[in-house]
């Protein structure tokens, strides 16, 4: 539960990439800037269609309750809310008072308890894929959880502008009638997160358990067919390691960012999973990204600043972005 006059705020970067419902095609371009992109998930907003239900015997709803762009600062600012009806009833006592002042906020089982969580992204006009998000966090709505809602919405855009989401099929083919065909697009998202300073030193100050290189380029693997092996969906390489050339690198986190830096692009790998002990022998997993050395869809040690000292206390859950706490964010921009 957040607390009433501080929120944990971390750096993370979206990174925006163009798919196609058309089998056996990648590496497509984007069309348009996040600037264009958020305007049409502004227009959807308007029309009432960015709500967004998961599951059926406990379901959540997602939705945007306020968004906003910032010319000075140029960003996007999102405020994305939750209903969560699986959360039980929250009992509220006056510390020291009498049972009277117990409380139990009953609900029914199609109302939810409601959690908000501000969101800027750092837009460029720019052709760019990566751009810079502010997260704060609330543990009821995980970034993984914003992301998999983000792609939803997005999807959503491209279908009710399928015409502006349509392009030339990359290769050129033509249809039955000679003409170039075409192929329906859309925008796909997630977010890695920017290394915190706490994940260097458990990485030095630790053991390596067990690495391995990811990628879900089948077309890597010799004799692949995506006919044949459809079910498919990544490879996964152990990586043997060598303590010598650990010391010899200087160190754990030195030698997993030359590792990352060399052989993992060589190969053209897209993640590196590693699991170490730290220090205090407790275990931990993390999967960072071979191009940026960024953390793959994660919030644990994640860079992160911590925003207090309000004028009134905080609550939940708001309908429309709360200027103090996206005053304090953009002081990390």
């Amino acid at each position: 539960m957040a607390k009433r006059n501080e929120r944990n705020i971390l750096f993370l970067d979206l990174n925006l990439y163009t798919k196609t419902y058309t089998p056996h095609i990648t590496g497509l371009t984007n069309q348009l800037t996040l600037d264009e992109l958020m305007k049409k998930v502004v227009a959807l907003r308007e029309k009432n269609l960015v709500n967004v239900r998961i599951g059926t015997k406990e379901p959540k709803e997602l939705y945007i309750a306020d968004m906003k762009y910032n010319r000075s600062t140029t960003t996007w600012q999102l405020l994305i809310n939750i209903v969560d009806t699986s959360l039980a009833d929250e009992v509220h006592r006056q510390i020291g008072g009498a049972a009277s002042t117990r409380k139990v906020n009953s609900k029914t089982d199609d109302v939810g308890t409601e959690f908000s969580s501000h969101v800027i992204f750092k837009g460029s006009k720019q052709e760019s894929t990566v751009y810079l998000a502010l997260y704060e966090q609330t543990p009821n709505l995980p970034v993984k959880l914003i992301a998999r809602y983000l792609n939803e919405v997005l999807k959503r855009v491209a279908r009710e502008y399928e015409d502006e989401f349509k392009i030339k099929h990359p290769q050129n083919i033509l249809d039955e009638k000679g003409k170039p065909k075409t192929i329906r697009t859309y925008f796909k998202c997630h977010f890695n997160g920017h290394a915190s300073d706490q994940f260097k030193n458990d990485v030095d100050n630790g053991e390596f358990n067990d690495i391995k290189l990811i990628t879900g380029e089948m077309s890597k693997v010799e004799g692949y067919d995506v006919q044949k092996h459809s079910q498919l969906r990544e490879v996964q390489i152990p990586v043997k390691i060598d303590k010598v050339a650990l010391l010899k690198a200087g160190g754990n986190h030195k030698w997993l960012s030359k590792f990352r830096r060399g052989v993992a692009k060589d190969l053209g790998m897209q993640e590196l999973k590693v699991s170490f002990k730290d220090e205090t022998d407790a275990s931990h997993t993390a999967n960072i990204d071979v191009d940026t050395g960024m953390l793959v869809n994660s919030e644990k040690y994640v860079k992160k600043v911590k925003i207090s000292d309000f004028s009134e206390p905080l609550t939940t859950s708001v309908d429309l972005i709360h200027k103090p706490i996206i005053k304090k964010m953009l002081e990390h921009i």
